[in-house]
């Protein structure tokens, strides 16, 4: 079978949001599924279109091995360029002629009963989503509405395949960005300036919110925050990186879509230190991070307006925070105890919580599991000494989130639900977090977004609801930092203008 060498995240992906599978049954599945992509004439000639597609094969090449993609009159071109892409994607995927399900993209194409179709389109901010009649592609140079419908029927094709119920999949949905939420908006253009952004985090949600802003026809500089590389475990979310990207630099590839006037800097720091080396004054920064910790730590630096985006088991969420009227990012990810410190959470997991103190130091330091502590583990776990030493001289953290978390070394499951900080997301729900995000900054910089926190959420194992968004108050015990008067005093001198 031509499935991705980086299939084990696939998989674990899948199985925290499908109760009873496994890497073994997700193989099965994926054997005998041949997902189509067919391109109406319109999407091929249209930007939206052609953003659509674009996104669409990203997502449906990272985790089916054989796929069927085919171009109307005047959309070969287009049919050709999505196979290249798929093979950048996964050097080893089929291509077949015959799909057993079809993602169909545009009008001017007819409807099957011998498969599963499902039909997607998009108009400027607004996404299409159905399974009764083809949808028509806009002719706009905004990517949003383009994206997010690549998205959502990238999550239709996936509840078909898994769960075979009709009931499962959208009969006609609509999702306007610009609103963030399940209706139909008018037509907002895009121009003038986004001036001065950071994206903290070039993971999959980064992923996502530079694909979008890449392609919007605004100018200004987005500054790409992120220290790590990309490895063979993250390319099956990472929408912009290709294969050949393994062991590249996370905000360098990002940085090379930005080929338009919206310009982009990499920044490969952490971002402590990029603040405390550029500035802490910011008009406007993206939170596309892990933890609840960093974000708590980014919200503290005190942006003039900050969004933020997640994942986790089932759903996604994207929120646009006012500090000064509603609940800043810092009020969402206030504990509710005392937390647990990671080197204690990290010990448990490995079976060795005695050798806690070991465990703080290999974090503190950065410095690779000894062959020693790996013997400790295989004992204290019941675990091949084989199944452990590819971690042999790697940091913890990453034996940790991999090896027990990842499904490297313990088998998918066997550790119970991941915390939200460590599960593995599908590649179309980071994305759509992504969209979210990329929608929120686009907003805020036309002016408008609404006062007061707005946060939506979207559960991609369901089909699309309604009341998506929602505001957010201020946290109730008034212990946040944005109640804090010291903290308000700050915020108010740094943006008195």
């Amino acid at each position: 079978m031509a499935i991705a060498d980086y299939y084990a995240r696939n998989a674990l992906a899948a199985a925290q949001v499908l109760a009873g599978f496994d890497e073994q049954r997700i193989r099965e599945i994926l054997d005998h599924e041949r997902v189509g992509i067919r391109i109406g004439t319109d999407a091929a000639r249209s930007s939206e279109g052609c953003a659509l597609v674009d996104l669409l094969v990203r997502l449906v090449a990272r985790l089916y091995p054989t796929v069927v993609i085919r171009g109307e009159p005047g959309g070969q071109d287009a049919a050709r360029e999505a196979e290249e892409l798929a093979r950048r994607v996964n050097p080893a995927i089929d291509f077949s002629s015959d799909p057993t399900v079809e993602i169909v993209v545009g009008t001017g194409l007819s409807c099957s009963g011998e498969r599963q179709q499902i039909f997607v389109g998009s108009s400027d901010w607004n996404a299409f989503v159905g399974t009764t009649e083809p949808l028509t592609v806009g002719s706009s140079l905004n990517p949003l509405g383009a994206g997010a419908a690549a998205c959502l029927a990238a999550a239709n094709l996936f509840r078909w395949v898994f769960l075979r119920e009709k009931s499962s999949l959208d009969e006609n949905a609509i999702f306007s960005v610009l609103e963030a939420d399940s209706f139909w908006t008018e037509d907002s253009p895009l121009s003038g300036s986004l001036g001065e952004i950071v994206l903290v985090g070039a993971g999959a949600i980064g992923n996502a919110v530079a694909w979008a802003l890449s392609r919007v026809p605004m100018d200004g500089m987005v500054h790409l925050v992120d220290h790590q590389r990309i490895d063979l475990g993250n390319l099956q979310r990472y929408i912009l990186a290709e294969r050949c990207d393994d062991g590249g630099t996370k905000v360098e590839v990002l940085a090379r879509y930005f080929r338009g006037p919206l310009q982009a800097k990499p920044h490969a720091l952490e971002f402590q230190n990029f603040v405390a080396e550029e500035g802490y004054a910011w008009p406007r920064v993206m939170l596309a991070l892990d933890s609840s910790r960093d974000r708590r730590a980014a919200q503290a630096s005190l942006p003039h307006w900050i969004a933020n985006a997640w994942t986790q088991p089932g759903d996604l969420g994207a929120g646009s925070h006012d500090f000064v009227h509603g609940a800043c990012v810092a009020c969402l990810y206030l504990p509710e105890r005392g937390l647990e410190n990671e080197d204690a959470i990290i010990a448990s997991a490995l079976g060795i919580p005695n050798q806690m103190m070991q465990i703080r130091t290999l974090l503190h330091n950065g410095q690779g599991v000894p062959r020693d502590l790996l013997d400790a583990i295989s004992g204290a776990r019941g675990i091949q000494i084989e199944r452990l030493l590819p971690f042999e001289d790697r940091p913890v953290r990453e034996l940790y989130t991999e090896g027990f978390c990842g499904g490297a070394v313990i088998p998918l499951g066997e550790l119970g639900t991941p915390r939200q900080d460590v599960h593995v997301p599908l590649a179309h729900q980071s994305a759509l977090s992504g969209l979210l995000l990329a929608g929120s900054v686009v907003r805020q910089a036309l002016g408008l977004n609404r006062a007061g926190t707005h946060v939506t959420r979207i559960n991609v194992m369901r089909p699309l609801g309604s009341n998506l968004t929602q505001i957010a108050a201020k946290d109730p015990r008034g212990i946040c930092i944005c109640q804090d008067g010291d903290y308000q005093e700050v915020y108010r001198s740094k943006y008195a203008t």
